[in-house]
């Protein structure tokens, strides 16, 4: 048992300095001296492998170095040979473990810290350019051969090594950050991610520019026009920065990387170096924007993009339904003193005139109870506090109301509606009341359908309402005034009051008219994790099932 575990772990490092080393030497085949892509490729495998493989990781390494060193033994002499087998992977791995530890660049669970992995990227790249440096300068040059400038040469391989980085390890770092996502339906993922507005946008704006850019960039007969082609392949990474943090910073830094590289005229000329040190510095510039927009955003609350204005709103609403509660509240304990004066101005009247009739008078006070109790619950539906949003619906105010003017009433549902969080529960039922209020006092309506419809997708829940009237012939069913919306603490204003309200949920509200009838429909979601509290489940109040609709 224990030799067998210790020979799989020893394929297992096998296995992976295998696959390092292929990865390199592939990597190299595309890389000269001012984009060097195998540094990226070094630095992505420190920052993401385990510590306990880093051994094989060196060990993977040494194979590709070794044999550069031998082929060039008898070119630059023993001591260049011999100086470059020291890994490069060597000298960087103090730095990264240095910012794991500490920095925290790239943390188990959480965004990564795109400063700190700059910061890291800068320190790696001047340790492998002194270290190039070294190596060079024992390195023994034929004397026909013109002197080494080696401010030069320190320049253009740290200019190479640190765009190398930037151009493949903030890709890699946004599939890490995403990887939970993925690993979980990672079809679903995928197709998620191909239909996702970054993705998108990507597709049909960045990589069509940056595509004509090239062009231009290949055919310019000028290094002015060349250099104006390069500078403007970085107007679509600031866009994406903008629209999408430092994810679309890190896929519009890869592909500006890659177009300006095709564009470079010759390896070894100050125009091309000057254009590095361009794109070096517009790369930095837009992961270090995007990630602090990234920052914000999360700040701003888990709304995200556009979340702060809207979070606001609805906190300004929870507000208000406070203090209508507090009103409703208030009008509830006023109608209990009132009828408790009532019982006692009775019981004194049949003290001094034991054969007054009190009928008259007690059809009145208990007509104004009844009107106490419609206010308080225009203002706060009793039975959704008490009962959920089907039952507040079926038995509440709006049912009362609409019987009470001989008009005919239905509410059907489908779906967990008692999931929601209790202030969608209360918009809903705002909705539904303001939309039946619209919708009774524009025409003469014979009957009132409401429809609710639950569901869940891609960690939101979305419910649509339907308000259907059906119209009458009669005009006497025309609710004239304003006592339905009094009654039911609408605001009248119609369909805008009803938009303007289901907003707060990213809703859609469409209407729809007939000959026979008008109907409103709205569509509100919210995030599945925002259910903070939970009503009191309909099925106390409402026995029986519901019809289904589609």
């Amino acid at each position: 048992m224990n030799q067998g575990s210790r020979w799989n772990v020893w394929l297992r490092h096998g296995a992976i300095a295998a696959a390092y080393a292929l990865g390199y030497v592939l990597l190299r085949q595309v890389s000269w001296s001012h984009w060097i892509l195998f540094a990226g490729y070094r630095f992505a495998v420190l920052l993401l492998v385990p510590y306990r493989y880093w051994p094989a990781l060196l060990a993977g390494e040494m194979g590709p170095v070794g044999y550069a060193s031998l082929s060039c033994l008898g070119d630059f002499g023993w001591v260049w040979s011999a100086l470059m087998l020291v890994p490069p992977l060597g000298l960087a791995m103090p730095i990264v473990r240095f910012g794991r530890e500490h920095l925290k660049m790239v943390p188990a669970t959480g965004p990564v810290r795109v400063g700190a992995v700059m910061a890291c990227t800068l320190a790696v790249s001047a340790v492998w350019t002194l270290a190039y440096v070294v190596t060079l300068s024992t390195a023994r040059v034929p004397a026909s051969l013109e002197p080494i400038d080696y401010g030069v040469e320190a320049a253009r391989w740290f200019i190479g090594n640190y765009l190398g980085i930037l151009t493949l390890v903030p890709l890699v770092l946004l599939a890490w950050e995403q990887r939970a996502k993925w690993m979980a339906k990672p079809r679903a993922g995928f197709a998620r991610a191909m239909q996702s507005p970054l993705a998108l946008e990507t597709a049909t704006f960045v990589l069509p520019a940056l595509a004509m850019l090239v062009w231009l960039g290949l055919a310019a007969p000028g290094e002015s026009s060349r250099s104006l082609a390069r500078l403007l392949m970085f107007a679509p990474v600031v866009w994406l920065a903008l629209r999408h943090g430092w994810y679309g910073a890190a896929i519009g830094v890869t592909a500006a990387s890659v177009s300006v590289s095709l564009t470079m005229p010759a390896l070894y000329d100050p125009t091309t170096l000057r254009a590095e040190v361009l794109v070096a510095f517009a790369a930095s510039s837009m992961l270090l924007f995007g990630g602090r927009i990234a920052v914000l955003r999360r700040q701003a609350g888990p709304e995200g993009r556009g979340g702060h204005p809207l979070a606001l709103a609805r906190r300004i609403q929870a507000q208000c339904e406070a203090q209508l509660r507090q009103g409703a509240l208030g009008v509830e304990s006023v109608s209990s003193t009132v009828h408790a004066t009532e019982e006692l101005l009775f019981d004194r009247l049949r003290e001094y005139r034991p054969l007054i009739d009190t009928r008259e008078l007690r059809r009145r006070t208990t007509l104004t109870r009844e009107q106490l109790f419609q206010l308080a619950d225009g203002l706060y539906p009793a039975s959704l506090r008490e009962y959920g949003l089907v039952a507040a619906l079926r038995h509440g105010g709006l049912a009362r109301a609409l019987n009470a003017h001989r008009i005919g009433y239905w509410c059907q549902m489908r779906g967990a509606i008692q999931q929601l969080s209790e202030p969608l529960q209360l918009t809903l039922h705002r909705l539904v009341c303001e939309g039946a209020s619209y919708l009774c006092a524009r025409h003469s309506v014979q009957d009132v359908t409401v429809y609710l419809r639950h569901g869940q997708r891609d960690g939101w829940q979305w419910v649509v309402v339907r308000i259907d009237a059906l119209f009458s012939d009669d005009p006497g069913l025309q609710i004239r005034g304003e006592s339905l919306a009094q009654r039911l603490a609408a605001t009248g204003l119609g369909v805008e009051a009803i938009r303007d309200r289901a907003a707060l949920y990213e809703g859609v509200t469409h209407v729809r008219s007939s000959a026979h009838g008008e109907c409103i429909s709205v569509l509100l979601r919210e995030p599945c994790a925002s259910q903070p509290q939970r009503v009191a489940p309909f099925e106390r109040a409402t026995r029986g099932a519901m019809p289904n609709f589609s």
